[in-house]
């Protein structure tokens, strides 16, 4: 599971920043200061990995909300020799299978990525260069494993592995182990491999036909499909023998590795859905309105298709709109069909009852029609067999969500009742609706009063730490939020939480200011403790606002 992000190089940020991933990450700062390039390098590592292009202007995720205009203009001051860094730090306790007895010496693992277009013997740019993955690290708990590089081929060749790392150590002990008729392997064994292993390294490449790499490419040091040999062991050759082995058995580990980090990463990325700074308004009729283009999601407009199919997270937006304490507005959101199928039995019936079928006699004056029309001895059962099989159809389906003012029950537009509610249903869509997500939001608080801006606090808590277990990575201004999530912290710590919220404590939540600090921004990480409290004073003034305009 991703545990943090870092990034540098990249938009606002020059010098590498970690930027931790809690159930509940708030991104502070001030207007342009690089918030919004935090939310951003996900939407470009996601673009990235499910199309290969890493030269990205608008993305599959963020449709029109995020247009990062192509390598140079993403990268740091627009100065195209430099190696945009995006990093994701993961903690082994979520890997499965395989992947987790190999990672089970260490409990982070980071994948670490350098991208950049080719540059000449003066580290100036290429003409017509792409960006490309030019190294590809992994670390185990912070101390490196291996790393590779971009050959002019293309493909990435090792060119560092830490053999004597406790996940090699490990690996290479059952390797010689399981492949050998030797019973025991002694510490001057892993010595004698030392050479083996430099040998081996320079051999091993990788391909890399999209974002990261996927397993390693066929060659005369590996082949996918090549059979496992036992080596026997003598002892007058042992070290030579011992070296074979692990020469024919550890890139199969490497490729092991390559395959399950990437699906790890690849599956973190899949995770990901972002909601812009500007929820778009859906058209004034809510029927037949499901598409599957980015702007859709991005602009908040998927979120009126949901609360038309789903019932439970229609029941509890419609909670948001009438509660006294969160928007008290008379308006509910229900679905009216457009065909009524109770209204078809009548007329289905009286229809059938005025068929008459004019036969004529068979030849041997039979009294049985032989035409292609059948007779409707029964109408009315008839009728009421073409009713259940308009109700086994899809013309359930065909219905529009409306809204209605329960003061005198008449039908109102959504585009008529204030923006605000257009702006916070897609805020509260992407809570309810979503299920083990990584949630990116810009500017959840948008025109909202300040009381609701706190209530949004509650919703982001329940769906991060309630049965949703999503991660939200927000970007906001808001004050009000932040009070709301430090005011539960509180209670969580006295025993006073009201029913139905989770409990939530420090390591629940990642508070982050981001400031600006000469040509470049920092990322500064403000923590909080039992009780909701920061240890530090806030930086920038933010909080002190209030007090300035009243006392100043």
């Amino acid at each position: 599971m991703l545990t943090a992000l870092r990034i540098g190089n990249f938009k606002a940020f020059a010098e590498s920043q970690r930027i931790p991933v809690r159930p509940l990450t708030l991104i502070y700062g001030a207007n342009s200061s690089g918030k919004s390039s935090v939310l951003h390098s996900m939407i470009l590592a996601r673009h990235a990995q499910e199309t290969g292009d890493l030269d990205v202007h608008r993305t599959n995720v963020g449709g029109e909300s995020v247009d990062l205009g192509g390598f140079r203009q993403y990268v740091h001051r627009r100065e195209a020799n430099r190696r945009v860094e995006w990093a994701m730090d993961l903690d082994t306790s979520s890997f499965k299978d395989r992947l987790a007895e190999l990672f089970a010496p260490v409990k982070q693992v980071t994948m670490l990525l350098n991208l950049g277009i080719g540059l000449d013997d003066q580290d100036h740019p290429l003409p017509e260069s792409i960006p490309e993955i030019h190294t590809y690290e992994l670390l185990a708990d912070g101390q490196s494993l291996l790393r590779m590089s971009r050959r002019r081929d293309g493909k990435l060749q090792l060119d560092r592995l830490d053999h004597e790392h406790p996940v090699f150590r490990e690996v290479i002990k059952a390797m010689v182990l399981l492949s050998t008729t030797t019973e025991t392997i002694h510490p001057e064994d892993f010595e004698g491999l030392d050479e083996a292993i430099a040998e081996l390294v320079p051999e091993v490449v990788a391909k890399s036909t999209q974002f990261l790499p996927d397993g390693l490419a066929e060659s005369n040091v590996f082949s996918p499909g090549g059979q496992a040999r036992l080596f026997t062991i003598s002892k007058a050759r042992r070290k030579e023998e011992l070296s074979a082995a692990v020469r024919s058995f550890l890139p199969r580990k490497i490729d092991e590795i390559l395959r399950g980090v990437g699906q790890v990463v690849a599956g973190e990325l899949s995770r990901l859905r972002y909601l812009g700074p500007l929820r778009s308004y859906p058209p004034r009729h809510l029927a037949f309105s499901q598409h599957h283009d980015p702007n859709w999601y991005a602009g908040g407009g998927y979120a009126w298709d949901v609360i038309r199919r789903d019932a439970s997270v229609r029941k509890l937006v419609n909670e948001w709109l009438s509660a006294p304490d969160r928007l008290q507005t008379p308006y509910e959101l229900i679905l009216r069909d457009l065909v009524g199928i109770d209204q078809l039995e009548g007329p289905l019936l009286d229809g059938l009852e005025k068929i008459e079928l004019d036969m004529e006699p068979d030849y041997d004056d039979s009294p049985t029609p032989t035409g292609a029309y059948p007779v409707v001895k029964d109408p009315e059962a008839e009728a009421v067999k073409i009713r259940d099989l308009i109700r086994s159809s899809d013309i359930d389906k065909l219905n529009e969500l409306i809204m209605i003012d329960r003061r005198s029950n008449t039908v109102v537009s959504h585009r008529d009742v204030g923006i605000g509610v257009s702006q916070v249903l897609p805020i509260l869509v992407g809570a309810y609706a979503s299920r083990n997500q990584i949630v990116a939001i810009e500017q959840p608080e948008i025109h909202l009063h300040p009381a609701l801006q706190a209530d949004l606090g509650d919703v982001f808590i329940q769906s991060a730490l309630g049965p949703g277990r999503n991660r939200f990575l927000i970007e906001t201004h808001s004050e009000h939020l932040l009070l709301r999530v430090m005011r539960r912290m509180r209670e969580t710590s006295n025993d006073e939480l009201p029913e139905g919220v989770p409990p939530i404590t420090p390591k629940d939540v990642c508070v982050l200011f981001v400031q600006p600090k000469g040509t470049s921004s920092a990322v500064r990480h403000l923590e909080l403790d039992e009780e909701g409290q920061l240890l530090d004073a806030w930086p920038g003034g933010f909080f002190e606002e209030g007090y300035r305009e009243r006392f100043a």
